[in-house]
């Protein structure tokens, strides 16, 4: 959605290519520290558990970013008393495009439920990015009754939340229009 003109078909021919070649693990460069992240909520480990992450890396890029990204995520723990759960997941379809909205993290302190996906870039996240994202979390997944739950992103290198803005029907509009878009694109190419 953050694209237009030959930059939105450039995005729509790497994700062609990338579903041609399937999804490889060796090149999801932040995947060894998002499970590091959940494992060591699944396992209720303490938040210096993530320290073991940084011991065994043997990528130059990876030596630079992660202990960045290790200490913004202890931060923003910090001393919060709180309860992990799974957090829920669903697949977005429209125009035959499916978008797994899959948030990482989901953690209840406060009296709230913290359904949260992480964000690992250095870029600064985009208000579309977010907006879409917190979009697809608060209108599509499935939330508990009788919880207060709150769709995040969290900008994990400066340990900050981001409480989802509530939603309006014109951006679905705007969604279901861009997925058409892309859908036409896609198969055109």
């Amino acid at each position: 959605m953050s694209k237009a003109g030959t930059p939105k078909l450039t995005v729509v021919k790497n994700v062609k290519q990338h579903h041609i070649d399937g999804y490889d693990p060796q090149t999801d460069f932040y995947r060894a520290i998002r499970k590091g992240i959940v494992e060591m909520h699944r396992r209720r480990q303490p938040k210096d558990a993530l320290d073991v992450l940084l011991s065994g890396l043997t990528d130059k890029k990876k030596q630079t970013a992660y202990p960045d990204l290790v200490a913004g995520y202890k931060k923003f723990l910090g001393k919060k008393s709180y309860t992990w759960f799974v957090p829920p997941r669903c697949d977005w379809q429209h125009a035959g495009v499916s978008i797994s909205v899959n948030p990482e993290v989901g953690l209840e302190y406060d009296g709230v439920r913290h359904v949260i996906k992480l964000y690992f870039k250095a870029e600064n996240l985009k208000k579309v990015q977010m907006d879409v994202v917190t979009h697809l979390m608060t209108n599509f997944l499935p939330r508990p009754q009788n919880k207060d739950t709150s769709f995040d992103v969290l900008d994990i290198r400066k340990a900050k939340l981001i409480p989802g803005l509530p939603t309006s029907p014109a951006l679905t509009a705007l969604l279901e229009g861009e997925a058409a878009s892309f859908a036409q694109i896609y198969n055109s190419i």
